[in-house]
């Protein structure tokens, strides 16, 4: 912390082989920094900001290394806060490595996050701003993106801004009917202070209420396909990834182990697992595969259980006993979707089972009636709300602990204890929505309580 404003530097785009690579700086004096090894020294110094500047970057010893399109941003108006330079030259490993090496004789190689860090210690957003960052570069679907997006705009700082302020406002009148119990003055209507906090916690509990909604945007909606060998999982497995990722042979056991790949549907980010065949009588090797199997269905949100089209013609069959207990335990049914694979191999005129779903890898829109049927059984259609949700586990845990707070200043009044443990408990409110904002001070409740109420006057 103590040296924030140190220059440094770091690519800020993948290594490898590309049209461009860009190398950021950010801190006082990166642009006198920078100006020492550039051809149009004294325009960059002079240069207003959110600039462009074409010239030549020098090696220390004077040797051109590349022609590089020079970007300044002055602060505050940066990224960081600070003065940040970034430089666009070609995208050789080789160039971007010289011109690293020439700029590190002055600086130092930014860490992990840094430049994030930066802002956030610059006020150029909050810390839930900052960690939307790096859920906008993971996300891997757009309804992800668009959640990550929406809290890096601010929706969810907004949100818990005014959350924090309206239990900042309830915690003032507690306070206040404490400080003056023994003047002569009004006391505050508990039943109106009471209606408030219902209020509050009814907000918070329809923002906590969007964190498996977030869970999901965050990590994926987690499907696993198994069943017998042999029946087709590890082919659907690959039709819905559009590429041949698994094995696929006519001999059972193929899959000994698991595979895991993602995938987007309907703007969804899915993680879906092929796993070993279920079958009573497995070898060492693929019994372990079937253990594997069997935890990867308690974790997963949907579970596709795949039967062959062929080999079911009773048309009366219920769900049940298309599910054996030996094949699926019965805790794990009520996320199992059946699922007829090889559809194409029946007869026309057979008669189709309503417990399930067909499905056909070599048939035009063979899937798709199993993609809906995902799809209205996560609830996929859904457009995403345009209120906050949260997607970080760490602002879920915080928010957990502001309502557990909330609950028992409720409790509290209920029970008709002292204003002074309501005040208690509304601070270990607003202490835990500010740990999701990263603003954890006391001293601003006092320049509130004394610029809004007028205490000493």
């Amino acid at each position: 912390m103590s040296k924030i404003s140190e220059v440094i530097c770091a690519p800020v785009t993948p290594l490898g082989f590309s049209a461009i690579a860009v190398i950021r700086l950010s801190g006082k004096g990166c642009i006198e920094l920078v100006s020492n090894h550039f051809s149009q020294s004294q325009k960059l110094l002079s240069s207003p900001s959110h600039n462009l500047i074409f010239g030549t970057f020098y090696a220390e010893t004077g040797e051109p290394i590349d022609e590089v399109l020079i970007s300044v941003f002055r602060e505050p108006h940066s990224y960081t806060g600070e003065d940040v330079i970034e430089i666009s030259c070609h995208g050789n490993p080789n160039l971007v490595n010289r011109i690293l090496q020439t700029l590190l004789l002055s600086c130092r190689l930014a860490k992990p996050g840094e430049f994030t860090l930066r802002a956030f210690l610059n006020g150029k957003m909050d810390l839930s701003q900052a960690e939307a960052v790096n859920d906008l570069i993971q996300a891997q679907a757009n309804q992800a993106e668009k959640a990550a997006l929406m809290q890096l705009k601010g929706f969810l700082s907004k949100y818990l801004q005014e959350l924090l302020a309206r239990i900042t406002e309830l915690r003032i009148r507690f306070e206040l009917a404490i400080d003056f119990a023994d003047q002569d003055l009004p006391l505050p209507d508990s039943n109106a202070l009471y209606q408030e906090l219902l209020d509050i916690i009814k907000t918070a509990e329809e923002l906590k209420s969007t964190g498996e909604q977030g869970r999901r945007l965050r990590e994926g909606i987690k499907i696993c396909l198994t069943g017998a060998p042999n029946v087709g999982k590890s082919s659907l497995f690959n039709a819905l990834l559009q590429q041949n990722r698994a094995i696929v042979t006519p001999h059972p056991g193929t899959t000994r182990d698991y595979l895991e790949e993602y995938l987007s549907l309907n703007g969804f980010p899915i993680v879906i697992y092929d796993t070993a065949g279920l079958r009573e009588f497995p070898d060492d090797i693929e019994k372990e595969g079937i253990t594997k199997s069997y935890e990867l269905m308690q974790e997963s949100d949907l579970i596709l259980y795949l039967v062959e089209a062929t080999t079911v013609t009773n048309p009366n069959l219920q769900f049940s006993d298309l599910l054996s207990p030996s094949s699926l335990p019965p805790d794990l049914h009520s996320k199992t979707l059946v699922v007829f694979s090889k559809a194409d191999l029946i007869q026309e005129n057979t008669p189709q089972i309503s417990r399930g779903i067909y499905c056909s890898i070599i048939s035009e829109n063979g899937l798709k009636d199993l993609t809906d049927a995902i799809s209205k059984r996560l609830m996929l259609n859904t457009e995403l709300p345009n209120k906050p949700i949260i997607i970080n586990n760490r602002h879920l845990v915080a928010l957990s602990k502001c309502l557990q707070s909330l609950q028992q200043a409720k409790q509290s009044i209920e029970e008709n204890q002292g204003y002074e443990f309501i005040a208690f408990e509304l601070i270990s409110a607003s202490n835990a929505l500010e740990e999701i904002l990263g603003v954890i001070t006391t001293d601003d409740l006092l320049d509130k309580i004394f610029s809004e109420f007028c205490i000493g006057k």
